[in-house]
């Protein structure tokens, strides 16, 4: 009889599981690139911010910004965190998407160096990689190249090696001679006997760096979901650095650095987070005209780019 009645609970328990597991809307949710608001995306899914809006979210990594758009247009993935100037060249090419966040609106690597570079005058001649041609770090570096006063065509040798990890695991190596990284990484750089000799995140010009995005059609069909996504985020934002302590036990759990180390990691990612993600025309234009092809097609109403209801709804919500 005692069994029984265990057996009844056990079920009942199984059906209340079931039954709340079924409210939850399935989602795909595709991110290329690594730390920074990645990394915010995923603490903020471990804490279940997106399931008090109501859904039940898979990440998906893919190794690039072309790649996440891809997934998206395929409906693969619904939404995808994902470099803008990925996103630009995707709506430029015909893809059905819209910008529903910014999340970043600043260079936010670092450019690492090997022993005896010291400074960007140094890098002339030199190996410089990136993920592969026409990603956001390649547009990124040959920006701050020519923010050196250098041709990143004629004075460095740009070489395509892969995401941040690779390009680290490249300097270290001695295979190419300098690379942007993300912050994340820098701690690993360092105890390498590698040199930062730039900060990105020092350019004060707005670039709409990475954001989230969705097909036009789900945006149609779905807003409700679209909201939802949009909110889980924020909301895991919000947390994330009003709760620096369950932050960075989080990223303990990832990176095996020091108590210092864990700090400056967190530090770097928070400052260029942004708490109210809005897709901001400016920094997008900046993106835009950053790609020669995109910009040699001359004037360009920036506004058919973006979906900002989602967001400004949430941030009112939120006051």
């Amino acid at each position: 009889m005692a069994c029984r009645k265990f057996l009844a609970g056990v079920v009942l328990v199984l059906a209340v599981q079931r039954a709340h597991a079924a409210e939850l809307t399935p989602i795909n949710f595709v991110s290329s690139g690594s730390g920074g608001i990645v990394e915010v995306i995923r603490f903020s899914q471990k804490q279940g911010f997106f399931k008090k809006q109501g859904l039940d979210m898979t990440m998906i990594y893919v190794p690039s910004g072309v790649l996440a758009a891809q997934t998206v247009v395929s409906g693969s993935a619904l939404i995808a965190n994902n470099s803008v100037s990925d996103i630009l060249n995707a709506i430029a090419a015909g893809a059905p998407l819209k910008i529903l966040t910014v999340n970043i609106d600043r260079f936010q690597h670092l450019f690492v160096a090997r022993p005896g570079i010291n400074s960007p005058k140094d890098m002339k001649g030199k190996k410089v990689a990136v993920s592969r041609y026409g990603a956001f770090s390649d547009i990124e570096t040959r920006f701050l190249i020519r923010q050196w006063g250098m041709d990143p065509d004629r004075d460095v040798q740009i070489l395509q090696i892969g995401n941040s990890a690779a390009r680290s695991a490249a300097l270290i190596s001695g295979g190419v001679d300098g690379a942007v990284v993300t912050p994340a990484f820098v701690p690993v750089a360092r105890n390498a006997g590698l040199n930062v000799i730039f900060d990105l995140a020092t350019i004060k010009t707005r670039f709409a760096n990475i954001g989230l995005m969705a097909q036009e059609k789900l945006i149609r069909e779905q807003p409700r979901l679209v909201k939802a996504a949009v909110a889980g985020l924020v909301y895991g934002i919000k947390y994330w650095k009003t709760n620096p302590e369950a932050a960075k036990a989080y990223l303990k759990q990832i990176h095996k650095v020091s108590a210092a180390d864990l700090d400056s990691i967190y530090e770097d990612g928070s400052k260029n987070v942004r708490s109210e993600p809005t897709p901001d025309l400016d920094g997008i234009q900046t993106a835009w005209e950053s790609i020669p092809d995109l910009k040699a097609r001359g004037p360009v109403d920036f506004r058919k780019f973006v979906e900002p209801r989602f967001i400004e709804e949430v941030l009112r919500e939120m006051k």
